[in-house]
């Protein structure tokens, strides 16, 4: 448990058991940031299950935000375990 301060090992979110979801709105007076849906194995305070929470999401937002900068219509994908012909297979190309 934290006290004022989190540090950098409050932020990780590698006991994230159930994905949610980080909704970000203006207001009109204020944006507004509300966190629903995620599970974390590890007990923690309200604040630092959405600051988890809110890590996750800035993490996703960068990997897709360097994307579009890289690929055009940033669009990856990545698989693993997989053989060029099982790919091509996959993707009808054979």
């Amino acid at each position: 448990m934290s006290g004022m301060v989190l540090t950098a090992a409050d932020l990780a979110y590698e006991d994230l058991e159930k994905f949610g979801r980080v909704t970000i709105e203006y207001t009109g007076r204020r944006v507004e940031i509300t966190v629903d849906g995620f599970e974390f194995t590890s007990p923690c305070t309200c604040r630092e299950h959405n600051t988890k929470a809110i890590a996750w999401a800035r993490d996703v937002l960068t990997a897709k935000l360097l994307a579009n900068q890289l690929v055009p219509g940033g669009d990856l994908i990545s698989i693993a375990n997989m053989s060029q012909e099982q790919l091509e297979q996959e993707r009808g190309n054979t």
